[in-house]
């Protein structure tokens, strides 16, 4: 237990202020775009209540559930980076307020659909470093645009333009927090109203009733049937 609390207290002191700032508002940019595709697939009538946004910051064009499911899934692949070599505790933090977002929102194993539980079972897998899948789905992904169509071009120049006013922000924040450790900033936690008890409780219920089937059958991404045909004749 001494051991493994001190190596516990060296991971914490190893992560900055600022890095701990920045990987709660990538999570905080993947939940807005993860509630504007609850928004865009009319799961629920009264979601406009139970959605933790007021003022939902994706500004992207979104048509239709499947868009704003693949700008979902390339969200959470920047979350998924972000996580890749943070500590254990860090995990754990962004975990509770996934599983206070399920509480406050509401979704429970009766109300939410197919489609959904196996989403929010994958985003509690890429939470907890389960990437696996993810991974090999990401590498056979269907390239949606093609780079030298004019579609492409309007869409890289939008995201120029969308993330310039962003990074201008985070060069000021970043030189306001250096040399600062992980403690010395407070995290304004957006769903504190949860209960992280009860929103983890669903989400096992969620697990245990949709993990075989998102093994199974459900995608992050559009994918190159041919090359999933291949991969399928080797099992």
């Amino acid at each position: 237990m001494f051991n493994w609390r001190m190596q516990q207290a060296q991971e914490q002191i190893t992560l900055s202020a600022y890095e701990r700032k920045v990987t709660y508002e990538i999570f905080y940019d993947t939940m807005e775009f993860l509630e504007k595709y609850i928004e865009v697939a009319n799961y629920y009538p009264d979601w406009s209540r139970r959605k933790q946004f007021d003022d939902n910051g994706v500004k992207r064009k979104i048509d239709g559930p499947e868009d704003a499911e693949e700008c979902f899934s390339i969200v959470l692949l920047g979350l998924k980076n972000t996580l890749k070599h943070k500590p254990p505790f860090m995990r754990e933090e962004i975990r509770e307020e996934f599983y206070r977002w399920i509480s406050t929102t509401k979704i429970d194993l009766n109300n939410c659909p197919e489609r959904l539980k196996c989403i929010l079972f994958g985003f509690n897998e890429i939470l907890e470093d389960r990437c696996e899948k993810f991974d090999k789905e990401l590498k056979n992904s269907k390239q949606t645009l093609n780079p030298n169509s004019p579609e492409y071009t309007k869409e890289l120049n939008q995201m120029f333009v969308n993330i310039q006013g962003p990074l201008r922000n985070e060069r000021d924040v970043a030189e306001s927090l250096a040399g600062k450790n992980y403690n010395e900033i407070d995290v304004d936690n957006k769903f504190y109203g949860g209960d992280a008890c009860k929103g983890k409780e669903v989400l096992n219920q969620i697990a245990e009733n949709t993990s075989a089937y998102y093994q199974q059958n459900f995608t992050y991404f559009p994918q190159n049937e041919h090359e999933t045909m291949l991969i399928d004749s080797f099992r």
